[in-house]
């Protein structure tokens, strides 16, 4: 578990989890997006080292938390040690039906 510490992880409990363990070292790709925005060529050729991209977010707004293009979570960003990090602040209900 590379950024995660093992500490920081609660324990699985839930009988239905349990049965999952055997796919619980399967990596997953875990993408939080921070804006997006459109830029035509040109405004893109002007970018330069102290350049700042205006996200049209407002500052504070939760951070959406993806595995594989799925929304899962909203977060916020903190600093953790010397790094900063993203605090869960909501699970999202999954919209998929078994």
């Amino acid at each position: 578990m590379s950024d995660i510490q093992e500490e920081q992880l609660i324990p699985v409990t839930n009988p239905i989890l349990k049965e999952l363990e055997s796919v619980h070292d399967i990596p997953m790709r875990v993408c939080i997006e921070v804006g997006r925005l459109k830029l035509t060529i040109k405004e893109f050729m002007k970018l330069a080292p102290e350049s700042v991209l205006d996200l049209k977010k407002v500052a504070g707004e939760p951070f959406e938390i993806t595995i594989n293009g799925l929304v899962i979570a909203r977060g916020e960003v903190v600093m953790v040690e010397q790094s900063s990090g993203v605090r869960i602040v909501e699970i999202v209900k999954s919209s998929v039906t078994a």
